[in-house]
């Protein structure tokens, strides 16, 4: 795991000390080594590279690494890279590092862009081809490894994080609105998009191809998680649970490939059961690590050692006290570099601060719920009764407004306010629609001085209503929150995540099969819960999973306070000129005097306004 940089200039703004600041602002994803080459002609080309050694961590895998007329800097692992290695050395090939990077670049050369399609792995790369003076940039099938890219005029640059190009004389912080809309709607910013004008996120399962000579682009989408029409309702649950328990053991088992120690991180919950089982059975000893915190709460310790204890691993109980885990918070806008607030960051980052003490990669469980069927909003579907769209629109708008106006202190406000949404408009784009944004679209409206080009991510249809459900959540929620911020939790801290239940092969065998086989309007995960089962007793999973809930609204009320009446007072919003003063500022007190029917949008406003003031 490691960070990667470059640029492509023809503007004479670049230089090697430029690409040497651009790389060493990653330097917390690869504190093992950086290295840059450059080349100068018509233009400056840049490649740079922060290294953390997981696959030979000897000198001979560092990167750049060039071979022929390629050149490659390369965020990630190729799991299956031992097995191409084989094909390579029967085509004529020779190696002289053991690392995967080298059998990348060697497998780019033999098989050109093909290559992408033979790597089990989660990736992000740029490589050169200076023969045909193009610059590719790829990124992983599900999107584990982020890659930004920023283009005005003659200057090109990319990098794994945005810190990077704040570096570089080109660059300009120009706050872009619709960006700025799409993060009061969902909590993060989702590819392509990012915060700031001119600067995009490379989609997952894509290649951005760069003509050097003249700085145009096209785009190519080499993979998409679009499930199959090719549904096989004939087939026997237990049939099912045999291919798919061999995929998930075949994948689990694939990503212990490492040179250095490993383990893995054990909630109490299925998925990360189901992966410790896996591990378990086939190499024996395992290092387990569960973040717990007691006082608010959050506290994951005694099923997960009830787990860890029944499969005899190594586990490291990590208990925090609410203050630590309180003074995570002032870091998020550091760590995330772009306005994100998922509030689960803070247990992710303190379980990855301490998991890192002990080993340099730690296995998650992530992807789960969307393959698996485990989000409620799944089983919710099923109950919505059939008459709510007969219903008049404004009834439901009415219900939203009175609501709103009311002093509930309780979650109940929450989903009332988005259940309403669904009166006289039902369908499954509106119902995806109230169980993901944290506020409708009309109310961003009245939020924003720009609010004109407020819009919704593209809905993507499949097969039937849960099929669809979950297709959304694996473009959409999975990259741009989940592995967002797994990521940028455990790479701040130097701490190689890797996701097992992200494998292609894995994802289409799931989507050929029947909706009931995943969830039902009584159970869902049903069948990773019967192979989970072969691993750990039911009566030790069984309950409901606590997860990484955290108090933040008591927090946002008791030791936040000071800071959101700052950052909603009339006058720091009206020199900021991006809301109508007026409007938040009535929002965030009517939540401080204890009404929590807008909370989420007060902890996605006082995010946003923490990035502003760390970066803006």
């Amino acid at each position: 795991m490691c960070g990667i940089a470059g640029i492509l200039d023809y503007s004479g703004a670049s230089n090697d000390l430029v690409l040497e600041q651009m790389r060493d602002s990653l330097v917390h994803r690869g504190p093992d080594n950086g290295n840059q080459s450059s080349w100068k002609g018509a233009c400056f080309l840049g490649l740079a590279h922060r290294r953390l050694a997981i696959i030979d961590p000897s000198d001979s895998g560092n990167q750049p690494m060039h071979f022929k007329h390629l050149s490659v800097v390369f965020n990630g692992e190729i799991y299956n890279f031992k097995a191409i290695k084989k094909e390579l050395l029967l085509c004529g090939h020779s190696f002289e590092t053991a690392s995967d990077t080298e059998v990348l670049l060697h497998a780019f050369y033999e098989w050109n862009l093909d290559a992408v399609n033979r790597f089990k792995g989660m990736f992000a790369l740029a490589l050169v081809n200076h023969q045909s003076q193009q610059l590719y940039l790829f990124r992983d099938r599900f999107g584990v490894k982020p890659l930004y890219y920023f283009h005005k005029d003659k200057t090109f640059l990319f990098a794994s994080e945005l810190k990077a190009f704040h570096g570089h004389p080109a660059f300009k912080k120009e706050l872009n609105q619709a960006s700025l809309a799409h993060f009061f709607l969902f909590g993060n910013v989702p590819a392509p998009e990012s915060i700031f004008e001119n600067t995009f996120k490379l989609m997952p399962g894509s290649c951005l191809r760069v003509n050097i000579l003249d700085l145009t682009f096209s785009n190519l989408i080499y993979w998409y998680p679009k499930a199959t029409e090719e549904i096989m309702p004939a087939i026997h649950f237990e049939e099912a649970k045999i291919r798919v328990k061999s995929l998930l053991e075949a994948s689990v088992i694939q990503r212990t490939v490492s040179d250095v120690p490993l383990g893995l991180f054990l909630s109490g919950g299925y998925d990360s059961a189901t992966v410790a089982g896996i591990l378990t059975q086939h190499t024996g000893s395992l290092k387990t690590f569960t973040v717990s915190v007691p006082d608010i709460g959050l506290d994951e310790g005694p099923k997960a050692r009830q787990i860890a204890h029944h499969l005899g691993t190594d586990h490291t109980e990590i208990e925090c006290s609410a203050d630590e885990a309180r003074r995570v918070i002032p870091k998020l806008p550091s760590i995330y570099d772009e306005p994100f607030s998922d509030s689960s960051a803070i247990p992710t980052y303190l379980v990855a601060k301490e998991t890192v003490k002990s080993v340099k990669v730690a296995l998650s469980a992530d992807g789960g719920d969307e393959f698996f069927g485990g989000y409620n909003r799944y089983r919710y579907y099923y109950k919505i009764p059939s008459w709510i769209n007969r219903l008049p629109t404004a009834l439901g708008r009415g219900v939203e407004a009175t609501v709103g106006a009311l002093n509930l202190k309780n979650l109940k406000a929450q989903r009332v306010a988005k259940f309403s949404r669904l009166i006289g408009n039902f369908s499954l784009e509106t119902y995806m629609k109230a169980m993901t944004y944290s506020v409708s679209e009309e109310f961003v409206h009245q939020l924003l001085r720009e609010p004109h080009r407020v819009k919704g991510l593209p809905f993507v249809e499949s097969h039937s209503p849960i099929s669809t459900l979950m297709l959304n959540d694996t473009v959409n929620y999975l990259p741009n929150d989940i592995l967002h911020k797994v990521d940028r939790a455990t790479m701040a801290v130097g701490l190689e995540s890797r996701e097992p239940f992200l494998d292609d092969e894995l994802y289409l065998a799931l989507a050929q099969l029947p909706d009931a086989f995943k969830c039902t309007p009584r159970a869902s995960k049903i069948l990773l819960k019967d192979i989970a089962h072969q691993y750990i007793p039911s009566g030790i999973l069984s309950g409901p999973k606590k997860g990484f809930a955290i108090p933040i609204n008591d927090w946002m009320r008791q030791y936040l306070q000071q800071e959101l009446r700052y950052f909603s007072s009339l006058e720091f919003l009206n020199k900021q000129r991006l809301f109508h003063a007026e409007f938040a500022n009535k929002e965030v007190q009517q939540f401080l005097k204890g009404n929590d029917a807008k909370a989420l949008f007060v902890w996605y406003f006082y995010s946003f306004q923490s990035w502003y003031e760390e970066w803006m």
